[in-house]
């Protein structure tokens, strides 16, 4: 896996594959989206933008010139390939990184399946934390099993405990399963005032193998407006970020991968390039410090 030779993550020097401690991979694959298309522009969109960010941190006084060692990877083109040979060779790239946080970057959310799948020893062994105005658990989407809306569902069926913050738009069906309980747990934006707390000590007591999954979307359009599918009524800054850092600081937890998916390239940039490019920063940043410092400290949330 070679270093892109156009756009490297923060404009940071670059750092052998052999040598990194993140890897940063592009999945630039749309090929289900059903409203506003455009997710396959997201990548190379927060990788430009990260060049605008300072490489100090404040708030966890992280420098990402003294490390951690990121390398960005060439972009995983869609090509000829279905959806399931996609998905199979996202699966295959990430596995030979096991050894290396991998933050991939979206893509439509459909790419979560191939890098979880890719990055988990067993997918009965694995948390998701998907931020997301979308349950995704729908078992088909416009008669089709692959896609944007059923990824939850494909690692549901595969064993993968679910904790879902910010849904506000699902069917009856992705409902009455999410009701059930069972490996699911849905934190519904209508209620998240009163159950964010809940949601926060869930988070921070998950144990084992972790992924998060953190499609725009599940952000308000007032602050982050450039996705295929905005919502009304997401998750604000403050909120994001305290999930972002409760998931980095889980003290029993292995942070082992995680995707930022379904944004768009902004028309007129810098839009909203900055703001995904900053959530991905302020993740890597989270974990960094987690990593140096264990102990978890509270974040000002919502």
């Amino acid at each position: 896996m070679n270093e892109s030779p156009a756009v490297r993550f923060l404009d940071l020097p670059p750092c052998p594959i052999e040598k990194a401690e993140v890897v940063i991979l592009p999945l630039p694959f749309e090929r289900t989206v059903s409203y506003g298309p455009g997710a396959a522009t997201g990548p190379r969109a927060i990788l430009e933008a990260s060049r605008q960010i300072e490489l100090f941190d404040e708030e966890t006084e992280i420098d990402f010139d003294a490390g951690p060692r990121i390398h960005t990877a060439e972009a995983v083109e869609p090509g000829e390939r279905s959806v399931e040979g996609y998905l199979e060779e996202v699966a295959r790239r990430t596995s030979a990184l096991r050894d290396r946080f991998v933050l991939s970057l979206g893509g439509e959310h459909t790419v979560t399946y191939g890098a979880a799948r890719g990055l988990a020893h067993s997918l009965r062994d694995l948390t998701i934390v998907q931020i997301d105005a979308h349950a995704d658990l729908i078992d088909a989407l416009d008669a089709k099993r692959w896609s944007h809306g059923t990824v939850m569902r494909r690692l549901w069926e595969e064993g993968c405990r679910i904790v879902s913050i910010g849904v506000r738009s699902l069917s009856r069906e992705e409902f009455d399963l999410a009701r059930k309980g069972d490996r699911i747990r849905v934190f519904f934006a209508h209620r998240l005032d009163e159950e964010w707390d809940e949601a926060v000590q869930l988070v921070r007591a998950l144990e084992g193998p972790v992924y998060l999954s953190l499609d725009v979307d599940g952000l308000d359009p007032s602050v982050l407006p450039s996705t295929g599918t905005p919502q009304p009524g997401g998750l604000f800054w403050k909120q994001a970020t305290a999930i972002l850092e409760a998931t980095a600081r889980a003290p029993k937890a292995r942070l082992i991968g995680a995707d930022i998916v379904e944004y768009v390239a902004s028309p007129n940039p810098p839009g909203s390039d900055l703001a995904a490019a900053k959530l991905a920063t302020r993740l890597l940043a989270y974990r960094e410090s987690a990593r140096r410092a264990p102990l978890p400290r509270p974040n000002a949330g919502a």
